[in-house]
């Protein structure tokens, strides 16, 4: 993860509430940069295999994340992973992850759904607990 010296990691984040989305950003921040945020499959397929694959010209449609107020495209982040919250179904996971691993084979694809954070001793969306998750699930990827 990024350290004091070193640029946040830029993600994406697929969800269905704006509420949360924001919450679980500010969240993340100072180490991980959510540059974008989809939070629905049409706008997660129309835009994350593009800019995972380098098209900065793409800004979210959501107007959230970072990228939403780049005022062109040469300062919008490319995301380095995809983060997937609740609320999404097992076919629209497996829909986005193919759309963008045929565009950009090396993003990797985080989730953290209903039961981790159940797990982690959380009812409900809690912001803190899937932040804490969200950066558990990266270590053990940087780690690998």
């Amino acid at each position: 993860m990024a350290s004091n010296n070193t640029s946040p990691i830029p993600v994406a984040t697929f969800g269905k509430d704006p509420k949360v989305a924001e919450q679980v950003r500010e969240k993340l921040l100072p180490d991980i940069e959510v540059v974008h945020c989809s939070l629905t499959l049409d706008s997660a397929l129309a835009e994350l295999p593009a800019l995972c694959s380098g098209d900065t010209s793409v800004s979210p449609s959501s107007g959230l994340g970072t990228n939403a107020g780049a005022s062109d495209s040469s300062s919008r982040k490319v995301p380095q992973a995809i983060f997937f919250g609740g609320g999404f179904t097992d076919d629209e996971y497996e829909q986005i992850v193919a759309a963008v691993q045929a565009r950009a084979p090396g993003i990797h694809m985080v989730k953290v759904q209903k039961r981790d954070v159940l797990a982690a001793g959380s009812f409900g969306p809690n912001p803190d607990t899937i932040a804490k998750i969200y950066r558990k699930k990266m270590a053990a990827l940087a780690a690998a």
